[in-house]
């Protein structure tokens, strides 16, 4: 595979893959250039936002609004939990109660609770409980396994 780059002085940055036959290489390429331009839509202060998946910590349901967590800010979505997890599963979102999906890539720490429970110490130190029914799923994806 040859790679060429080149630096332009204007207008708008852009990726041009060409391949003759889509083989396994070229796949995961596309996967890893969709992934990096996929965004959560969002609304701060009645204005539209646009968030990268891998910036949310996590997304929390309260009474029937869903809210994105990310390093300093909380922003409404009109995306249902279920939604979310299953869109971007993909970039670590998983379902770890019946009101929360938390992304697993800013799990800093986890500790094993009472009643088969875990608590998740999330990016910026905020601190989520794994409730027992999605905790064996956890333990599954962390050990390569699903």
């Amino acid at each position: 595979m040859k790679i060429r780059i080149e630096q332009i002085k204007d207008g708008e940055t852009e990726v041009v893959l060409r391949y003759r036959e889509k083989t396994r290489e070229v796949e995961e390429l596309l996967a890893y250039l969709n992934k990096r331009s996929r965004t959560l839509p969002c609304r701060k202060d009645g204005e539209d936002v646009l968030v990268k998946p891998g910036d949310v910590i996590y997304l929390e349901s309260v009474d029937g609004t869903t809210y994105a967590y990310t390093e300093g800010e909380v922003l409404q979505t009109q995306l249902s939990l279920a939604g979310a997890e299953a869109e971007y599963a993909n970039d670590g979102f998983f379902r770890c109660s019946k009101s929360m999906v938390i992304n697993i890539y800013h799990i800093e720490r986890l500790r094993s609770e009472s009643g088969r429970r875990i608590d998740a110490q999330m990016t910026g130190g905020e601190h989520v409980i794994i409730s027992r029914r999605y905790a064996k799923v956890l333990r599954r994806i962390l050990a390569g396994k699903e």
